[in-house]
């Protein structure tokens, strides 16, 4: 083999050497780009909303006293009367993280419990907090909501963001991953005498929708 042939040979090598490398780093890229839009979107979706009962334990009320101080106790009976109305509540159980403190809060309505037992509440994010204490309005209570799901179904996407967007506090379960949801969402079609095929199949406060109609969404979580 001749110098120039040598030359070609080694140019040739390092050419291939750096388009692997360029491929490696591009992947890399997108695979800390994909993290990150998946860290941003987890932080967008409000937390679950708790259940918010007389006897459960490990929860801690804020609310803000006569002289506009902030108060803090371990149970329920501990907060006056007058300043029951909108009460945040922390689960201590879950870690700021868990409870996506950073973005969002959850207000309760203590002064009277449902029928159940369980007391009225909704997700509130930060940024809102300040306009949702000084409305004088009865704080509204938000219907449970879940929302059934496949990680392949592009509704469903569009259903998650949004929710995320209006600040609802649902519940996704994935019935290929989740056989107790599966389970769950037979037994919900059964009794509401609907079929089971498809996905997203949506509960909202025990009436289920079909598909994804944000107008027919916002319409039952107002509904009696």
């Amino acid at each position: 083999m001749g110098m120039n042939d040598k030359k070609r040979s080694m140019m040739m090598l390092l050419f291939t050497c750096a388009f692997v490398i360029y491929l490696l780093s591009a992947c890399q890229t997108n695979a800390d780009s994909s993290s990150s839009s998946q860290r941003v979107s987890q932080e967008r979706s409000p937390p679950t909303l708790l259940k918010v009962t007389d006897t459960r334990k490990n929860l801690l009320f804020l609310y803000v006293d006569k002289e506009g101080k902030e108060q803090t106790v371990m149970m329920i009976n501990q907060v006056p009367e007058t300043a029951r109305a909108k009460v945040q509540v922390v689960d201590l159980t879950k870690s700021p993280e868990e409870r996506k403190s950073r973005d969002f809060i959850q207000l309760f309505d203590l002064r009277r419990p449902h029928q159940e037992g369980d007391y009225s509440g909704r997700v509130v994010r930060r940024s809102e907090l300040e306009q949702v204490l000084a409305s004088q309005q009865t704080l509204p209570e938000q219907k449970t909501i879940t929302m059934y799901s496949t990680t392949w179904c592009g509704v469903c996407k569009k259903a998650r963001r949004f929710m995320e967007d209006k600040g609802l506090a649902f519940i996704e379960k994935d019935i290929e991953k989740d056989r107790a949801a599966a389970r769950e969402l037979q037994e919900k079609c059964e009794r509401a005498k609907i079929p089971l095929g498809g996905v997203p199949i949506i509960d909202v406060g025990g009436q289920l929708m079909r598909g994804f109609d944000p107008n027919r969404l916002l319409s039952m979580l107002k509904s009696k």
